[in-house]
């Protein structure tokens, strides 16, 4: 069996476990600042109404000067058409307000439907954030450690290196997963899959009961960036992969 296949069932877990709940996410979000923007419109369709009624009221406020001699009762009716212009005079300014509103959910809701654009310098390497330029052989003494020597390793093509630190329930779904696939395509996702592969950022670090250690991260990929987790596992003085987990 070639031995280069077995480092495509980790990468593929890292990338299947997060998809789902990113797409939720993303239509959740989508759905919200629609129903926000449809809100905002049929309040505008009421202020325009009232807008229109304001500048109709002006106009008889306007002509009701320009009659000499009015009677107490117009005096009183004038006074009203006042009062009421000013209100709707409010309600104007009040409409310019939602209408900025209205505008600004639009381009929020553009915005979340295509990539942005980068505006700011690269974030530089840190311990929990690894860019891809960044992986480096660490050895394997701590759980973080080992993850980021064995996506070197992946990067590099040292399937010796990988093969070493690799163990558990997650080797024997990675041979299953190998069976009646040839060597040239298990080769082809691989490379396809940590050519996509931007960074790495390590969200939450968790000690589990049977002295494990979860690590989850977010898989920053060409077009998007999912969670996912991965256990780790030590065997003698060093940590391996052993298994994938929930975010």
């Amino acid at each position: 069996m070639n031995a280069k296949k077995l480092i495509l069932w980790v990468i593929g877990a890292m990338v299947v476990a997060g998809a789902a709940t990113l797409f939720l996410m993303q239509r959740q979000a989508e759905g919200e600042l629609r129903a926000q923007n449809q809100a905002l419109r049929q309040q505008l369709d009421q202020w325009s109404q009232l807008s229109a009624d304001n500048e109709r009221l002006s106009n008889l406020v306007a002509q009701a000067k320009s009659r000499p001699g009015l009677s107490q009762d117009q005096l009183s009716e004038l006074l009203k058409l006042r009062g009421e212009v000013g209100r709707l005079r409010q309600q104007a300014k009040e409409v310019e307000v939602l209408r900025e509103a209205n505008r600004q959910a639009a381009a929020a809701l553009a915005a979340s439907q295509k990539p942005s654009a980068a505006s700011t310098a690269p974030e530089p390497a840190s311990a929990d954030f690894w860019p891809r330029d960044s992986w480096q052989f660490l050895g394997y003494a701590t759980p973080d450690a080992a993850l980021q020597s064995q996506f070197y390793a992946a990067r590099q093509g040292d399937m010796k290196t990988f093969m070493a630190y690799t163990t558990g329930e997650i080797l024997e779904k990675m041979q299953k997963d190998l069976e009646g696939k040839s060597g040239a395509e298990m080769l082809e996702k691989m490379n396809r899959e940590m050519k996509n592969l931007k960074s790495v950022r390590i969200l939450k670090r968790q000690t589990l009961p049977d002295g494990t250690v979860s690590l989850t991260a977010a898989f920053e990929e060409a077009e998007r960036t999912h969670e996912s987790s991965l256990i780790l596992k030590q065997v003698g003085n060093d940590w391996k992969i052993a298994g994938a987990g929930r975010p």
